[in-house]
């Protein structure tokens, strides 16, 4: 969802000028940079907290879904993958989708948090989708194909973190490893999905156009990083001007090619490789980048609406979503070792899905058509939790003050 003017994808380090201190404001303490990050909030939008992060995390989205909704019983939509305009749509989603939330990965706050992110973002997400795959399969026994839907649950919504992260009462270093966790976990969710859904699924239908499994599509990726990485040596300011505005020729440059990667990877479905680019593969975008990420998180949330017309599975949907948010509280606590009680609680009840959790309920519908009618109202139950669970908390803390 947006932030004050800009997603997790809006800033990179060093793209804009740092916002001017008030004069009230003391000074950042020694060791904490006084910068813009990708989770700054910028003048002129909504708020983040109250009632702005009500409407940004659950009712903007409704009314999106629910045009969709009500277009989809005028004009029914038929979710069909392989060479389809639908299969491409949802692909050039999700790469846009992941080149914004690993675009937004700035260094962490901690030198020594490093390793903790790693651990988050691989045996964490690995950790958490077999702990909802576990309940699934004890509510669910007869329904195999619902491990998929464990996977596409099991990370967090960058977008949404982005924008309720200045609200939160949270150390520097805290935020730093939620936002990277937040911002990486994408792209290792939609190989993991796309992989175990090749061996769980049936039907001719293909996850996406062009690839039958992910694994296939390894040295596609490669070359895909490889270019990527020529292509930026090539195309990026001088070292010997990196003090200077980047020039207009130069900038359209790296747009230009920056749009060549995104096409590749929609394609082929080289979303890995794409998303490991954009860690270093960043044109200065300003506002532009931010804008087309929350663009493919409206027409995705549209497109969800629409396949919504056919119905949702709510029972199915509340287990699902239920242990997302469990599976968060259990990998969290172990992730956090070692930070202070305040940090540890507020980054267990940091789960929230979005943007790729839809996208990947559209990845998947062609082959599970349960997909959409699951995820979506999982979504909602997880978002929900979040909310009433962190205001709670928040209420919590102040009457601890106070007293």
């Amino acid at each position: 969802m947006a932030e004050e003017g800009a997603t997790a994808a809006d800033a990179h380090a060093g793209k804009r000028p740092a916002p001017k201190r008030e004069p009230d404001k003391p000074p950042a303490p020694e060791g904490e940079p006084d910068k813009p990050s990708a989770l700054d909030a910028d003048a002129g939008s909504p708020p983040t907290g109250g009632l702005g992060t009500l409407l940004l995390t659950l009712v903007l989205p409704a009314l999106i879904a629910g045009a969709g909704l009500l277009a989809g019983h005028v004009w029914p939509m038929e979710a069909r993958a392989d060479g389809t305009v639908y299969g491409y749509l949802s692909a050039a989603l999700l790469a846009v989708g992941l080149y914004g939330s690993a675009g937004g990965v700035e260094r962490p706050e901690h030198r020594g948090d490093v390793y903790r992110i790693v651990v988050a973002i691989t045996f964490g997400v690995g950790v958490k989708a077999a702990l909802i795959a576990a309940a699934l399969w004890l509510a669910f026994r007869n329904q195999p194909e619902y491990l998929v839907l464990a996977v596409a649950m099991a990370q967090i919504d960058p977008l949404s973190v982005s924008a309720m992260l200045a609200s939160r009462d949270m150390s520097p270093r805290a935020k730093s490893l939620l936002a990277a966790w937040a911002s990486f976990d994408d792209p290792v969710t939609t190989v993991l999905v796309v992989i175990l859904g090749s061996l769980v699924l049936t039907g001719a239908g293909g996850i996406s156009s062009g690839a039958t499994t992910y694994a296939q599509t390894l040295v596609g990726n490669a070359v895909l990083l490889v270019a990527a990485a020529g292509i930026w040596l090539l195309a990026r300011q001088p070292r010997s001007r990196r003090d200077e505005p980047v020039g207009t020729r130069r900038t359209a440059v790296q747009i230009a090619a920056l749009l060549a990667l995104l096409t590749a990877a929609t394609w082929n479905f080289w979303m890995l490789g794409l998303a490991v680019s954009a860690l270093f593969f960043r044109p200065r975008l300003g506002p532009w980048l931010g804008r087309a990420t929350n663009a493919a998180l409206w027409v995705a949330t549209f497109l969800l609406g629409m396949l919504l017309a056919a119905g949702a599975n709510f029972s199915v949907g509340i287990v699902l979503g239920c242990a997302t948010f469990a599976a968060q509280i259990a990998v969290g606590a172990v992730v956090t070792l070692g930070f202070s009680a305040r940090d540890r609680t507020s980054l267990c009840l940091s789960q929230q899905n979005g943007i790729t959790a839809i996208i990947l309920a559209l990845l998947l519908e062609p082959r599970l058509p349960e997909a959409v009618a699951i995820i979506a109202p999982a979504i909602l139950v997880v978002n929900v939790l979040h909310l009433g669970s962190n205001a709670a908390l928040a209420r919590s803390r102040l009457q601890r003050t106070r007293g």
